[in-house]
């Protein structure tokens, strides 16, 4: 008897939760791809735990979902939670909607099953002309549509067309100094052509005495290193002095004065030393007689002669690269 009264009130509490959970549609029939409303209504009381099922873009394979919300609806003191469906079909036929699983309470329920009618959209062919599908058509480009597809092409060839540019400019310089530089027959030649240009840029005259200084002295330990053979560029002053004091065609006044100009020119490069007129003068015009007074003599056509047979003095065999 009592197992009775338990099956009996089991049942009764299932029949009144299923009555809290109605699905509903709005008709069951339909044309194809037009809306139908569906919804499922859930009677809840405070403190109610109730969750639904995650709706995706479909129910089944026939039933499309379109949109879903979620409402709350208090209506004479009864409150209801009202999940929104709309839904469609894009194939002729009858369909079923599939049951939801709705928790309550950490009850699961399902709604009832509902079959809707989707019908074929029937065409009168006598007053609806059909025509053959038409080909694609192609779509003309403007210049937008070209610039926006193809544009990092464009800055690619840009930039590749200005280093090409850059490159051929460096080219032409660097084959015109080396032209230049080949033009020179002897290291006195090249000598005297640099000073004639250094003298040109007019250094002195703005100021800049470091930047001639610079380049005066390089002038000058070019030309030794070109007429003795040795790296003059890469020596230290002081070690460069003692090697030209060793030449014996170098006046003892001259390696002085080459000491004196070294130490000055160094004093204007790295300690900013600033020199009056006539000292600047003075060191301009021992350069031009100090490469006279270094010059090769001119070699003979016969190469085998080491010394002039007039004077005696001893040829300097130069390098001319």
């Amino acid at each position: 008897m009592k197992n009775l009264l338990l099956l009996v009130s089991l049942f009764i509490f299932q029949f009144s939760l299923a009555q809290e959970i109605v699905p509903k549609l709005d008709r069951s029939s339909i044309k194809i791809g037009e809306p139908i409303q569906y919804t499922v209504k859930v009677d809840y009381k405070e403190g109610d735990k109730i969750i639904f099922p995650s709706i995706t873009d479909s129910l089944n394979h026939h039933i499309e979902v379109l949109d879903h919300k979620l409402d709350t609806v208090n209506t004479d003191g009864k409150s209801e939670i009202v999940q929104h469906l709309e839904l469609t079909g894009y194939d002729a036929g009858k369909f079923t909607i599939p049951s939801l699983s709705i928790q309550k309470n950490g009850q699961y329920f399902k709604t009832k099953q509902l079959e809707i009618d989707i019908q074929d959209i029937a065409v009168d062919t006598t007053k609806n002309a059909i025509f053959p599908i038409k080909p694609v058509m192609e779509e003309e480009y403007t210049m937008h549509d070209y610039w926006n597809k193809y544009w990092i092409y464009g800055v690619v060839a840009l930039v590749l067309f200005l280093l090409a540019i850059v490159l051929i400019v460096l080219f032409i310089r660097g084959k015109s100094k080396f032209s230049n530089k080949n033009a020179y027959k002897t290291p006195y030649d090249e000598a005297k052509a640099s000073l004639k240009t250094l003298d040109a840029k007019k250094y002195l005259k703005r100021g800049e005495q470091k930047e001639y200084y610079t380049q005066l002295s390089f002038i000058v330990r070019r030309y030794l290193g070109r007429v003795y053979h040795f790296s003059a560029l890469e020596i230290l002053s002081d070690d460069l002095v003692k090697f030209v004091a060793l030449k014996p065609d170098i006046l003892p006044e001259d390696v002085q004065k080459f000491k004196q100009f070294l130490f000055d020119a160094d004093l204007v490069k790295f300690a900013k030393q600033q020199f009056d007129d006539s000292t600047n003068e003075a060191h301009r015009k021992w350069v031009d007689e100090f490469v006279e007074h270094v010059k090769p003599l001119e070699i003979p056509e016969n190469e085998d002669l080491k010394t002039d047979q007039v004077t005696g003095e001893k040829y300097k065999q130069f390098n001319n690269n």
